[in-house]
């Protein structure tokens, strides 16, 4: 018997349904944590009156936390269990982000944000891996592309937090209401440690208890392998995993280079003041529709023609968006921006861990989430050389044709994983 299979007949639809729904809360409040500075820095730099570079500086601490947490992450969820792992970690973030919001300088709080980054940043991959041993072939992309989905659920309800609630009194009730994160962490309680991590440990009295189920047959596992970041640059997986790679990077740095100075985009062509904020409201909604469409085509047409789609669709709306200038197209093409782009996250968190086998899956994703944080943290930097020299569409097509380039070696080197088994 498979992994899939036994996992398919152990695990049932209601308890999938349940890790989902918690895991895609842990989600949520992560995209709420990043997504946070969108809103905050231009008050921030207000209150403290910051320089563009020190405000970039401080976009980009969120990123450096998330790194630590991200490449760290992977390796210890591997030895110590997907559940333990994450709960400490999304812990540590909601932790530091309540005392993000009590900071009186600028200083002291790019240490918080560090701090929580490392614990929300660290958190994804591990969640990711969670949920994705929980599931079998038929479903395992489209649960993937809904958990990826929540984020952005959690940049609305941060968008809603500052725009009804924040906006009216202090920046910092942004940050202590990212103490949601206790949420998912008190839920996690609830839920036992992944089936296939208990298998792979050779814990099976472990398995048989929680799971409810004697193993009489003989089971395929995975050959063991020494879990290292080396493993995911030898013969085998160095294309996968350089071509993979390559892409957190082109998302990461797209996203990041846009989202955190998205109102100061929107400033530069001409947006009111006033409206920046509900523009960045409507682009945080359209991610929505982005993902759903998302996890509808990866089952339909498969992850490598949805991946090229995504990715083109995004590069093109990108060289729209930096040609338009008035309020209604600019309007118009920053949603398409979001669809696309948002599509394009989804599918990149669901083949990922398709691509390798279960003793590496945590240090791949982990790995992966690292580089984006690499990416991220430079992001910010790129964007403001930008707007500060007043030509920003420049720097909006240059991130279109990163896509376009990602999108099609991604289709030419990456294998298919639709309906196939993941060991």
């Amino acid at each position: 018997m498979t992994f899939d299979s036994l996992i398919e007949k152990v695990v049932s639809q209601s308890q999938r349904n349940y890790l989902l729904l918690i895991t895609s809360l842990g989600w949520a409040v992560v995209a709420a944590y990043v997504m946070i500075t969108s809103f905050t820095l231009p008050l921030l730099i207000q209150e403290w009156n910051l320089s563009n570079i020190f405000a970039s500086t401080i976009a980009s601490s969120t990123f450096v936390g998330m790194f630590i947490g991200t490449l760290s992450a992977g390796i210890i969820s591997d030895y110590f269990g997907r559940k333990k792992s994450a709960m400490f970690l999304l812990f540590m973030g909601s932790f530091f982000s309540i005392l993000s919001g009590f900071i009186g300088s600028p200083t002291l709080f790019i240490i918080f944000r560090i701090l929580s980054g490392i614990g929300f940043g660290g958190s994804m991959p591990v969640l990711n891996a969670y949920l994705t041993e929980f599931l079998n072939v038929s479903i395992r992309g489209k649960y993937l592309v809904y958990l990826e989905s929540s984020w952005a659920i959690g940049s609305i309800f941060i968008a809603i937090i500052h725009m009804f609630i924040a906006r009216n009194f202090t920046w910092r009730l942004d940050y202590i209401f990212l103490g949601a994160g206790f949420i998912p962490f008190l839920l996690l309680f609830t839920v036992p440690e992944s089936p296939k991590y208990l298998l792979i440990r050779e814990k099976k009295e472990e398995f048989e208890k929680l799971f409810n189920y004697n193993i009489q047959e003989k089971i395929t596992l995975p050959k063991k392998e020494k879990v290292t970041i080396n493993a995911l640059f030898k013969k085998g997986y160095l294309v996968r995993s350089l071509n993979i790679l390559l892409l957190w990077f082109t998302m990461s740095f797209g996203y990041y280079g846009i989202f955190v100075w998205v109102k100061g985009i929107l400033a530069q062509k001409g947006v009111d003041v006033v409206l920046t904020d509900w523009y960045t409201f409507y682009m945080f909604l359209a991610q929505l529709p982005g993902y759903l469409l998302a996890a509808y085509l990866i089952e339909k047409i498969g992850r490598r023609k949805s991946v090229l789609l995504f990715a083109l669709g995004t590069a093109i709306s990108f060289v729209i968006f930096a040609n338009v200038s008035s309020n209604i197209l600019v309007l118009i093409f920053s949603l398409v921006v979001s669809i696309f782009f948002m599509g394009e996250w989804g599918l990149t968190y669901a083949y990922t861990p398709e691509l390798y086998p279960t003793p590496m899956r945590g240090t791949a994703n982990g790995v992966s989430g690292a580089l984006t944080r690499f990416s991220g943290f430079i992001a910010p930097f790129y964007t403001s050389y930008f707007l500060e020299r007043g030509n920003i569409n420049i720097g909006l097509i240059g991130i279109a044709i990163l896509f376009m380039l990602t999108g099609i070696l991604n289709f030419i080197f990456l294998p298919e994983t639709m309906k196939k088994e993941v060991d």
